[in-house]
């Protein structure tokens, strides 16, 4: 009877959870918010002077967040969501300051169009 059921082909699907309506799979989604903490962990362990313990949670919350949303956004394997998860969590602070650095170009080059739109020009536009 064992025989039988040893021999019995089973069907699998992938594992796929879903969360706010998205479905993903959870292998990569996880390896990257676990490479995250490690590596995060690693990095407050090497801190010297001050340890900022709230910032560096917040930090690698947001990293977390950051290495979630690109593995499940461009469907990344095992191991590129791995890697994935270390370099976001490598780069720390630094997402913070580039998302400032984005924000404010964005906000510049738009306050300048806004700026050149309310001047006005004086010459009539070409047809």
């Amino acid at each position: 009877m064992a025989g039988a059921a040893a021999a019995t082909p089973i069907a699998t699907a992938p594992v796929t959870w879903d969360f706010l309506g998205y479905s993903y799979h959870p292998g990569p989604v996880l390896i990257s918010i676990i490479a995250v903490a490690i590596t995060r962990a690693i990095v407050f362990l090497q801190t010297k002077g001050r340890r900022q313990v709230v910032l560096d949670v917040l930090v690698s919350m947001l990293c977390a967040l950051v290495a979630a949303l690109w593995t499940q956004a461009h469907s990344l394997d095992l191991l590129q969501a791995g890697v994935t998860g270390i370099g976001v969590a490598a780069i720390g602070l630094g997402i913070i300051s580039m998302a400032k650095g984005q924000l404010g170009s964005a906000i510049r080059e738009g306050a300048q169009a806004m700026l050149k739109a309310l001047a006005g020009t004086n010459t009539p536009p070409s047809a």
